[in-house]
């Protein structure tokens, strides 16, 4: 016997900060465990920031779904369960696999919107004769079930990076470049002997050619930088490390975080050839960027030190 409470609306709602993922979006364990291969497959042709908008939209509009299901997260329903397709009007499509397809209701729609940096999801979902666990019908997929939810590996900020692994499951070694520069007089361009922040991006620039000539055999083509931030001045004298990270992988395209810090620092007022090594490194610069190389070169068995491909 079904009562009026069964027959009602669920609602759920969700609102989310882009920042709280602009680190996770980029480890390929979270997008694995919270987005379905066709979410990650649109992704994959924007740009940073509205690919990080995009998921982000999507993470919030699961959430919200899970609260029509009646669950919270991690309780038996994995997100990537949950897809969340866009449509050729805009409007988003809902479809269900695994265990969240025995769950769902007949009907749920959802509604995405930005601001900003934050980004809201209302789900409303109308449960039919049989309750939230009737047979939704053709909006279930035919694709075999997926394992229930399973808890992703802690994300401490004092955890090593994730290991990658190739696809015969061996561990992958992590891709860095590293290069290390005194900047001279002759690159002072502002006053005051300010050095201009080009010159910094230009060391970036070498670091992807090394990346991708590590993982492709292939100096690429730079595509973009996102979130650059110059956080300290640098002048003449200063010695510059910078370093590069490989953190994602797709069929053309290699994402790269960057930063560059000042470990030795000239001090003019002391002296004409006074300098100083800092007790710590100082940040004068990060950034992220993507990078394209030649489909032709990505087959890992000929690079010369393969990584794994984000699958």
């Amino acid at each position: 016997m079904t009562t009026a409470a069964d027959r009602a609306a669920r609602v759920g709602v969700d609102v989310l900060d882009c920042s709280e993922l602009r680190r996770l979006v980029e480890r390929p364990w979270f997008l694995r465990f919270s987005f379905a291969r066709e979410e990650l497959d649109h992704a994959e042709g924007l740009g940073g920031r509205r690919r990080l908008e995009f998921l982000a939209g999507r993470f919030a509009a699961k959430e919200a779904i899970l609260k029509v299901l009646g669950l919270g997260f991690l309780q038996g329903v994995s997100p990537r369960e949950i897809c969340v397709e866009p449509t050729p009007h805009g409007a988003p499509v809902v479809r269900f696999r695994g265990r969240a397809a025995q769950l769902a209701p007949p009907s749920v729609s959802v509604s995405i919107t930005h601001k900003q940096d934050v980004v809201a999801a209302v789900a409303i979902g109308v449960p039919g004769r049989g309750g939230a666990a009737a047979d939704i019908g053709p909006t279930a997929s035919t694709e075999p079930k997926e394992p229930d939810a399973v808890s992703p590996p802690s994300t401490s900020t004092t955890a090593p990076a994730p290991a990658q692994h190739s696809a015969h499951g061996e561990q992958a070694p992590q891709t860095t470049a590293f290069l290390r520069v005194r900047v001279g007089q002759e690159e002072a361009h502002y006053g005051g002997d300010l050095v201009d922040g080009a010159r910094i991006l230009r060391l970036f620039g070498d670091l992807v050619t090394e990346i991708t000539v590590r993982t492709d055999g292939d100096e690429g083509l730079l595509a973009q930088y996102d979130d650059v931030r110059f956080a300290a001045p640098v002048r003449p004298g200063d010695y510059i490390e910078a370093r590069a990270r490989l953190v994602r992988r797709t069929r053309l395209r290699r994402v790269v975080e960057l930063e560059a810090h000042k470990v030795l620092s000239a001090r003019p007022g002391a002296g004409e050839s006074a300098a100083v090594v800092l007790d710590a490194p100082q940040l004068v610069c990060s950034a992220t960027a993507t990078t394209v190389v030649p489909y032709r070169r990505t087959d890992t068995a000929t690079a010369p030190h393969p990584v794994a491909e984000e699958t």
